[in-house]
């Protein structure tokens, strides 16, 4: 074990401190947005009196402990994944072990060097600690297959609890233990490729039974305090799959019942990376909630009693979030800063910011809200960024943002690359295109069975608002990555007037070549947003809705990026695309990237990404 890498931290920390609390304002450069610092992970102590967090601070992400009342932070370890043990001595979290893979480890709050848990090579997430503090739960592929492994706390050969979880490349969820850590309760699509259902084994066993039926789990299951309800959010199969809008579920462990709890407020779960909290006494259930870009907590009664009430009043995004007793602790990111660790008693009241960590840019300036009217008369929530200081008469190129995740939304939290944009003199309109989340559940139906194309008129029509500013010199470009990539190839193929340039990046194209290509979580997306139906179902839907079809009459120079390990939206995308494009003679460029997955994250390989499309957009629009 390199030991330097854990034993400064403590000391450092303490000189850290002072100068993190005065972060100095530095230039929003593409080279600065990588090195954005945030915090994540927020992981409350079992007394409430102590928030630890995950915090990128000075490079390395490490993980630090700070008072709930505020006061000075120090760090631990480099890691994340923070869980702390039940009497709130120790934390486990994932790191590295100098250049070996990721494994579970541990370290007193009170500091030290950090003991190695697990060491083999397979991948690892979703680490729970034992109620009685002598197990860690786990999920790894050590055996091809997403399974749970259990080993002991002070380190040990892990036994696998559980055989065909789920398939290897389902990265979603974590085990979690009953109050008496005789049973854990976990996700699993075991029993059908498209179902994630709920389902329970024997910690010391594998007394193997399924809980739900029918349902789609979204978030984390959760124990209630009592050990008596299960609490998740989920939709049901015979419906659409509601990301980021699910239904709030309670199952009954000793009948065996399944009731969905009413509320006025959907629970969001930002894309299946967050979960329900339950109150001590095990009759309330708080979760977060997207409302027109904006996230806060609610509470509601576990029996379904009365009304889902909001504890929280925040504009912006709240990215991590955990509740223990009656403390509260999230991070909260605005428009114009990526984030710190605030606290709110659980009672209601006034939020108190601890931290003052978060990158602060040069220059920034919060985007206008506003609303725009679409092809067919609906209305279209945006986010208009404008260049700092417009100066009378002068007129700027505009563009487009289109936001992936499709049912999910853009958000009203810190977006660095239309901040950039807009500083670099262009206006930039984000939209929230139909079927987004966050604006109503008729609203993000909109896009079933139609991808592309109503949402596509959506994106023509925030182009038609760009050219009508009298700060706009009528060129318009559009640009996205993923779900955004696909809406930026649906806009230019619906009007390619409406737009001088596109980039496209890591999207889909070909949706039945995707149908075969794309990893797990990716077949469900597609299969649930074409109303259930297969390609073999529905060839018509399918086709009408890949625009690698509709090419013929686009004149719009493409710039095209992807990582060539991608699944989600596969690699083979981009090839074909660059086929189709080649053969018709049209203008464009392709950038390919080796190391990466589904996005474009390297920082080496995101400066090179954003740099060319700076260019691309400069060379078109300018």
């Amino acid at each position: 074990m390199n030991r330097k890498l854990y034993v400064p931290l403590a000391v450092l920390s303490m000189l850290a401190f002072a100068a993190a609390q005065k972060q100095q304002t530095v230039e929003l450069t593409l080279t600065a947005i990588p090195k954005v610092t945030r915090t994540a992970d927020i992981a409350l102590s079992p007394d409430g009196r102590t928030i630890a967090f995950v915090s990128n601070y000075g490079g390395a992400s490490k993980i630090w402990l700070i008072p709930a009342k505020g006061g000075e932070p120090h760090a631990l370890a480099e890691g994340n994944q923070v869980q702390w043990s039940p009497d709130g001595k120790t934390i486990a979290f994932l790191a590295p072990g100098g250049t070996g893979p990721i494994d579970v480890w541990t370290i007193p709050v009170s500091g030290g060097v950090p003991a190695r848990v697990t060491n083999d090579p397979s991948a690892k997430h979703g680490i729970r600690w034992s109620p009685d503090g002598t197990k860690i739960a786990y999920i790894s592929n050590r055996a091809k297959d997403q399974d749970i492994y259990i080993v002991d706390a002070k380190g040990g050969e892990p036994r696998q609890l559980t055989q065909k979880t789920n398939e290897w490349d389902e990265n979603r969820w974590a085990p979690e233990w009953s109050p008496d850590s005789k049973h854990i309760v976990f996700v699993s699509g075991r029993s059908d490729y498209y179902s994630d259902d709920l389902w329970m084994v024997d910690s010391d066993s594998n007394n193997l039974r399924k809980l739900t039926t029918g349902i789609w789990v979204m978030g984390n299951p959760e124990w209630s305090p009592d050990g008596k309800l299960i609490a998740f959010n989920g939709n049901k199969q015979s419906e659409y799959w509601y990301e980021d809008m699910s239904e709030l579920y309670v199952y009954d462990v000793g009948s065996g019942q399944l009731r969905n709890i009413p509320t006025e407020a959907y629970i969001s779960d930002f894309e299946m990376n967050a979960h329900v909290f339950w109150s001590p006494d095990s009759k309330r259930i708080y979760f977060r909630n997207i409302d027109r870009g904006d996230t806060n907590v609610w509470a509601v009664p576990a029996d379904g009693s009365g009304e889902a009430t909001q504890i929280t009043n925040r504009e912006g995004a709240m990215q991590s979030l955990d509740i223990v007793n009656n403390a509260m602790a999230f991070t909260n990111a605005t428009s114009t800063t990526p984030g710190d660790v605030w606290t709110l008693p659980v009672t209601g009241g006034e939020a108190t910011q601890l931290t003052h960590w978060a990158t602060q840019f040069k220059g920034l300036q919060p985007p206008v809200r506003l609303s725009f009217r679409s092809r067919d008369g609906l209305y279209i929530q945006g986010y208009l960024y404008k260049p700092p200081n417009i100066e009378p008469g002068k007129k700027y190129p505009g563009l487009v943002s289109v936001h992936g995740g499709g049912t999910n939304s853009y958000g009203n939290g810190f977006h660095a690359m239309e901040q950039y944009l807009a500083q670099k003199g262009y206006v930039v309109l984000a939209i929230e295109y139909r079927g987004s989340s966050g604006y109503g559940r008729p609203f993000q139906l909109l896009s079933v069975g139609d991808w592309t194309r109503g949402q596509g008129w959506d994106a023509v029509a925030a182009s038609d608002l760009l050219r009508s500013l009298p700060y706009c010199n009528g060129k318009v470009g559009i640009y996205g990555g993923s779900y955004g990539g696909i809406m930026t190839m649906a806009a230019v193929t619906r009007d390619p007037s409406k737009f001088q340039a596109a980039a496209p990046f890591y999207g889909i194209y070909d949706w039945v070549a995707a149908y075969d290509d794309a990893d797990r979580l990716g077949k469900i997306f597609l299969v649930t947003g074409f109303d259930g139906f297969r390609p073999e179902d529905n060839p018509e839907m399918y086709y009408r809705n890949s625009t690698i079809n509709f090419l013929k009459d686009v004149n719009v120079p493409l710039l095209i990026e992807h990582g060539e390990l991608d699944r989600r939206a596969p690699y083979s995308q981009a090839l074909r695309l660059v086929d189709a494009l080649r053969k018709q003679g049209k203008t464009f460029e392709f950038f390919h990237y080796p190391d990466e997955h589904h996005g474009i994250r390297h920082p080496k390989n995101y400066v090179d990404a954003y740099t060319r499309m700076e260019a691309w957009f400069d060379k078109y629009l300018q």
